[in-house]
């Protein structure tokens, strides 16, 4: 309606205006020198009309030659875009399904027309990983780096990740060791080189690392105190290994105070100082940790010590007796320090106390063993039956702790165990 309404208005106005140019045509006088031209109005507003046409068409003509080459280039760009395009979903395609080396010519191919070449490098780096084309695969992440500089990061990291895949241990550690240097801060880099360092054991690289791990999101703090007891421990042992108390003494004064406050850490600490030839400093800090805050393991672990004077440190853990009578634990480490003095009897009673608390089988076969030298044969037998009865039905624990011979003293307390010993000393 509204068109219809136009197309008479038009029709109407053209209709004017011929009528007034038919009674009053009026004219145009053009002059230029010796020349003059006079025309109708109506016909110079014609050729004004044409001559603007003619104008109009002739620049569009010129504007489009002038920008001809560009646009053909812009869209021979936007179809060789649009082929990579095709390309990179086709090759993503063929490495989802296992077509390795055709999903590698695709992505390269598509490479250099792609708005996004890092994604194809990357994707052809992980094709040829997969192909054991080690050498094709370090030569795509260098192009990955090179068409993005920015993404060096990511880039390293994929490849320090498809390093470690393939256990190329020493390039995967440079590469990491690099990425620490660029981005010391970042979190996944420090995750890595963690778990890299756990499979090389390198204990003193990850105690570096610990501080950074603790303030890392990736971790829990559940899952760093593992870590943490797992680094400890490897370091403790190497100490052992090598028979280097100062360095044991070295890594646990290297500890935060709250680490070394922990009861397993603590537990562990002076049981490789016992190892190490030096029970009167583990005594004391066991003693110490136990006046401060009761602990079974600490407990259980004074059992194990011999300090310099047995009949003194068996005074003092008669002390802990009066707030924890009832403590299995503690009445097993009291026979066990009672034995360790040569009070026979009373070593005896306390092992059938811990006995009566919580049955153990390393308490019966040591309670055992301690009734032979007493040559009470038939109490003996009966006890190494409860712990082998034990032993057999799943419920016992390791055994450990000071062994009685018929014929032969208990070892002297700064005695130096050899190496059964010293493998059975984290175990109950």
């Amino acid at each position: 309606m509204r068109l219809l309404l136009v197309a008479l208005l038009a029709m109407v106005l053209t209709g004017a205006a011929v009528q007034w140019a038919l009674h009053e045509p009026g004219y145009v006088l053009l002059a230029w020198g010796q020349w003059s031209v006079e025309l109708s109005l109506v016909l110079f507003g014609a050729i004004l009309i044409l001559a603007f046409v003619l104008l109009y068409l002739l620049l569009r003509f010129l504007t489009r030659v002038w920008i001809a080459p560009s646009d053909i280039a812009a869209r021979l760009h936007r179809s060789r875009a649009e082929r990579a395009r095709r390309r990179l979903i086709r090759g993503l395609l063929d490495y989802a399904e296992g077509r390795w080396s055709q999903a590698e010519r695709l992505l390269i191919r598509g490479a250099p027309h792609s708005e996004t070449p890092l994604l194809n490098y990357l994707a052809a780096a992980h094709a040829a990983q997969r192909m054991q084309a080690y050498d094709r695969r370090d030569l795509y992440l260098r192009r990955a780096i090179e068409s993005d500089p920015k993404a060096k990061v990511a880039v390293e990291l994929s490849q320090a990740q498809l390093q470690l895949d393939h256990q190329q241990t020493e390039q995967a550690l440079a590469t990491l060791r690099h990425l620490r240097e660029i981005a010391p801060d970042h979190a996944y880099v420090m995750r890595l080189l963690g778990k890299l360092y756990l499979e090389l054991k390198d204990w003193s690289e990850l105690e570096r690392l610990l501080p950074r791990l603790r303030r890392s999101a990736l971790i829990s703090p559940e899952r760093f105190q593992e870590l943490e007891t797992r680094i400890i421990r490897g370091l403790f042992d190497r100490a052992r290994e090598r028979g280097e108390l100062s360095a044991l003494k070295s890594a646990w004064e290297a500890l935060p105070r709250k680490s070394r406050q922990r009861p397993e850490l603590l537990a562990l600490y002076c049981e490789h100082l016992a190892a190490l030839g030096d029970s009167t400093q583990a005594e004391r800090l066991l003693a110490r940790a136990l006046n401060n805050q009761w602990n079974e393991e600490l407990a259980l672990r004074y059992g194990r010590v011999r300090g310099e004077e047995p009949a003194q440190q068996l005074k003092r853990a008669e002390a802990w007796l009066s707030a924890h009578p009832h403590s299995a634990t503690l009445l097993l480490s009291l026979a066990r320090l009672s034995a360790a003095a040569q009070l026979w009897g009373k070593s005896r009673s306390y092992y059938e106390a811990s006995l009566a608390e919580q049955a153990n089988a390393a308490a019966y076969f040591e309670l055992g063993e301690l009734l032979t030298r007493l040559e009470d044969g038939e109490a003996a037998a009966e006890c190494y039956r409860k712990g082998l009865r034990l032993s057999v039905e799943g419920h016992a624990e390791p055994l450990d702790g000071p062994r009685l011979n018929r014929n032969s003293p208990l070892p002297p307390p700064d005695r130096k165990p050899d190496a059964t010993e010293a493998e059975d000393a984290y175990t109950v």
